[in-house]
């Protein structure tokens, strides 16, 4: 899945971008706005508006020689767009409901990297860290279950492959002592879905 745009995934073409653009706000647009916000040019902006203003999905607006044009969200399409749009929240929601249904909790869950930024393609992994309570035993069975389980469950949702980064509450304590990398990049980027705030999990040096 293409979690910029998760339109594309479905039709990869300029009508992605532009129902993008207009799907994000409730004012009107002119067509050299919507062409800059879509990336695409003025000419296939044009032809694809034009269209789809004949389908009564965008309604357009005449103010003098200038027209602009909005996402109609009363067209019985309008609720699907926006569904397929909201994708990436969805599966955020649904790992935290998967996640706090587990028999042994976990200390932290999140999303880092491309997803995290909602800059995943379709050939994107989905990075996800998992922090395990230092009482859990890194071969128990259930927490391997559930490790399992969440990936399959994943990767069925939206396409993309699962990089998992699981680590215990120790381990990424000393991670944060010596400095490795992705600490940084946790930092900088990580979306909190289930347990502690990461970020302050950091700042405080990952320990209890």
């Amino acid at each position: 899945m293409d979690w910029e745009n998760p339109l594309r995934s479905i039709a990869a073409t300029v009508d992605a971008d532009v129902l993008e653009v207009l799907a994000g706000t409730h004012a009107s647009v002119t067509g050299n706005q919507l062409a800059g916000l879509a990336g695409r040019s003025y000419a296939q902006v044009s032809a694809v508006v034009r269209r789809l203003t004949e389908e009564g999905i965008v309604l357009v607006e005449q103010h003098g020689r200038t027209y602009s044009y909005r996402l109609n969200r009363d067209h019985i399409l309008a609720s699907g767009l926006l569904d397929i749009l909201s994708a990436p929240s969805r599966i955020e929601n649904e790992i935290r409901e998967l996640v706090r249904a587990w028999d042994l909790p976990p200390d932290t869950v999140a999303l880092f990297g491309s997803a995290a930024r909602r800059q995943a393609v379709r050939q994107s992994d989905v990075d996800l860290l998992v922090v395990r309570p230092d009482d859990i035993d890194l071969e128990n069975d259930v927490w391997r279950g559930q490790l399992g389980d969440l990936v399959v469950i994943i990767e069925e949702r939206c396409g993309n492959r699962v990089q998992l980064v699981e680590v215990s509450r120790s381990e990424i304590a000393d991670a944060i002592e010596t400095g490795e990398p992705l600490i940084e990049s946790l930092r900088r980027e990580a979306r909190t879905l289930v347990g502690e705030d990461l970020r302050a999990f950091l700042s405080e040096g990952g320990r209890r």
